[in-house]
């Protein structure tokens, strides 16, 4: 049994050189004496309050030894990221929307993680030959945004839609990148029930009844009084899986992962002409009693494309990663021909996974934590089958 902790603080150098300096390598266009020149624009904004990022990280740990056959790691960490560095959206009147351009890179605030990891393996070699081996991990994660910068209450993230309102937030007392938006209350059934609610513009039986969270019997569709947080990009728990199995020259491994607790926006749904749909839509409300949960499909004037909980799904899913049997030839029939190792195999990655989102793949990851979450119809991972043959003379 060994007892162990650690401390330590390292920067972060993930951005461009002279990320404080402004470049004017954007592209313009302006006009002299009526005719149109090409021209320099700015591109990244100048930051020169611009610092490092740091991180500063706590471990407590516990490893075990049982019996020559089980270890077990235990481990608590506290990590604060300080001076977060990110591009946060910017507003048109700073002159960065041109082409190549981009907004400043800023220290967005601190973020605090906290969590537990726990990890165990079992392995046994069987007198009949047979050997095996186990390993289960898992980790909780809790996430929370402890400042941002002077001034300001909160830190706006990306966006939903096409030019659509703010989806993400950089909030103190919230995971990073947390979603804000409508909460709903079903579907809309009648004139009647639109007349008892909350005023709401442009609603009609088969919208979406959103919820008045300040209780003023106005839906706010030009502010942030009605919003509230509908979901996190950050599971809960993330879980891991591998085993391993060898006998007589057959081998198999097994590769399997899972993360818990997460939510996803689906954000490559337009209610345009000719745009397609997932098949959920032909359950769409139709009539009275049609249906609570799908509201009428309509270009003309709603609310129902705005951000709210209807865009949002339970991301949990768990993935058989990699599959791979094998069977390695027994030396005496391979040495004669001056081979040494002779194996041959078939493996599958990406071969099954069990999730309830609706989307195309529920492993969405982005380079922002900002973005985290956001499914813009990204391509799924394809699911590979191989075989092969390895040769060693």
């Amino acid at each position: 049994m060994k007892l162990r902790t650690s401390f330590g603080v390292v920067g972060n150098d993930k951005i461009l050189p002279f990320g404080y300096r402004g470049l004017l390598d954007g592209e313009g266009v302006y006009g002299f004496d009526d005719i149109l020149v090409n021209g320099a624009a700015i591109g990244r904004a100048a930051n020169p309050d611009l610092k490092w990022e740091t991180t500063q990280q706590t471990n407590i740990g516990l490893d075990l030894s049982l019996f020559d056959a089980v270890d077990i790691s235990t481990n608590y960490f506290i990590k604060d990221t300080r001076d977060l560095l990110f591009q946060p959206p910017a507003p048109a009147i700073l002159g960065t929307y041109g082409a190549a351009g981009q907004p400043p890179i800023i220290n967005g605030g601190d973020v605090r993680n906290t969590g537990v990891e726990f990890e165990i393996d079992y392995g046994k070699k069987l007198s009949s030959g047979f050997q095996f081996n186990v390993g289960y991990n898992v980790t909780y994660l809790k996430n929370e945004v402890l400042s941002v910068p002077d001034g300001l209450d909160f830190q706006n993230g990306a966006g939903f839609g096409v030019g659509g309102a703010i989806a993400t937030r950089l909030e103190p007392g919230f995971p990073i990148g947390y979603f804000i938006g409508y909460e709903t209350d079903g579907i809309f059934q009648s004139q009647e029930e639109i007349n008892a609610a909350a005023e709401q513009r442009n609603a009609q039986p088969g919208d979406l009844k959103f919820i008045d969270q300040n209780g003023d019997d106005v839906i706010d569709f030009g502010g942030d009084t009605d919003k509230t947080q509908i979901g996190s990009p950050l599971p809960d728990f993330t879980m891991g899986l591998n085993l391993s199995a060898s006998f007589k020259g057959f081998d198999l491994s097994a590769n399997l992962f899972a993360a818990l607790g997460q939510e996803i926006i689906r954000n490559y749904e337009r209610q345009q002409p000719f745009a397609n749909q997932l098949s959920y839509v032909l359950d769409r409300w139709t009539q009275p009693g049609s249906t609570n949960e799908v509201p009428r499909v309509t270009t003309g004037l709603s609310q129902n494309t705005v951000f709210s909980d209807f865009f949002v799904e339970d991301g949990s899913f768990a993935r058989l990663r990699n599959l791979q049997l094998g069977y390695t030839f027994p030396e005496k029939w391979t040495e004669p021909a001056k081979i040494s190792n002779f194996r041959i195999y078939l493996s599958a990655n990406n071969l099954l996974t069990i999730t309830k989102y609706m989307g195309f793949d529920p492993d969405v990851g982005s380079p922002s934590p900002f973005a985290a979450g956001i499914d813009n119809g990204i391509y799924p991972q394809a699911r590979v089958i191989m075989g092969g043959v390895s040769l060693n003379f």
